[in-house]
């Protein structure tokens, strides 16, 4: 059956990940002003290991930072170096080396590696005796090595035949999120990839098919979310033009996100752009904008120790103020609430 997708090669694989933009802490009000450093730095840094032009890469990322984002190509995660929390959906766990986890397509999700979980100054050193700075802020940092694959290689037609149940199954369950600890898997996969990056053409695509298989028939795995990406709960991502409006919005929340940007972005006009989405999706946009900020400020409130103030202004935030009137219209607690309770210390 690997003939299946001979016909189905040879597209370029997407990246949307290759935007700039520095992190900026504003006092307003009164406050202090002062500017943050956080150069300015790509919200993921990623290298293609290969020059071919394929549905199926292998990415090599020297670091982890911030941003939630999605992409609509499968991502299969090896973390090579480093701990931190691995958010995929509605989930959160920890990772180290030698983790392996399958998400979904147009899963939101974020490496959170250790060196970015600490407030200002304390980042990378809290703790640290004199001349080991540089040696243990290494290991704060995570890396990884991930095989990306567009759904375009296993289309309905496809999975619906016997001889891909297996595959089906598994990339259905990867909606959710899926870690996977058999021993010896870590090895065996970097084993593969090394075959997969001397392959060309439908030899990459049967070793795809081969590690698919080996992650289906893993006997240790574990859901990541208790909630599904997919269709039905979160069509607006692959319809268009309320899709190219979700994929702007994850990818920009974090920066100044101007209308007629978006508009442009889409290709619409602004007064019509508005009024299709709030009548396809029953939220304006930038309602959803909020949302999608307080949704990344709840996962540094509880993992991280940045102050309230860097979190409003790591999730898109110009000022504390605003940060706190839609914290509270969508959560119903203060941020102070929420990391008290999330983190078991309400009294």
């Amino acid at each position: 059956m690997f003939l299946s997708f001979f016909f189905i090669c040879g597209c370029k694989i997407t990246a949307n990940l290759a935007q700039y933009y520095p992190l900026y802490l504003r006092y307003h009000s009164g406050y202090l002003h002062k500017r943050r450093y956080m150069e300015i730095m790509p919200i993921l840094e990623r290298k293609i290991a290969h020059k071919m032009t394929t549905l199926c890469s292998h990415i090599t990322y020297p670091e982890f930072v911030l941003p939630l984002h999605k992409h609509a190509e499968y991502e299969l995660m090896i973390f090579t170096h480093g701990s931190g929390k691995q958010f995929v959906g509605e989930g959160v766990a920890p990772y180290a080396e030698g983790d392996v986890a399958l998400i979904g397509s147009n899963v939101p999700h974020l490496h959170l590696c250790k060196s970015r979980m600490k407030s200002g100054e304390n980042a990378g050193k809290e703790g640290l005796k004199p001349g080991l700075e540089t040696e243990q802020e290494d290991r704060l940092y995570s890396s990884g090595e991930a095989i990306q694959f567009s759904p375009d290689l296993f289309p309905s037609s496809l999975l619906n035949l016997p001889d891909y149940a297996h595959i089906s199954e598994l990339l259905s369950k990867s909606q959710y999120g899926i870690r996977f600890y058999d021993e010896g898997l870590y090895d065996e996969l970097l084993e593969m990839m090394k075959a997969f990056d001397s392959s060309t053409h439908t030899s990459r695509l049967i070793i795809l098919l081969q590690i698919l298989d080996r992650l289906h028939h893993c006997k240790k795995t574990q859901l990541l979310s208790s909630t599904a990406y997919n269709n039905a709960n979160r069509q607006p991502e692959l319809e268009e033009p309320i899709g190219r409006i979700y994929t702007y919005l994850y990818n920009n929340f974090r920066e100044k996100v101007v209308l007629k940007d978006l508009a442009d972005f889409v290709g619409q006009n602004p007064t019509s752009l508005c009024r299709y989405f709030k009548k396809s999706t029953d939220k304006s946009i930038f309602q959803v904008l909020a949302e999608i900020r307080i949704e990344y400020a709840c996962k540094l409130l509880a993992n991280s120790d940045l102050t309230i103030t860097e979190v409003a202004f790591s999730s898109g935030y110009n000022t504390p103020t605003l940060f706190f009137e839609q914290f509270q219209k969508i959560i119903h607690l203060t941020p102070a609430e929420y990391r008290r309770e999330i983190n078991g210390t309400a009294k």
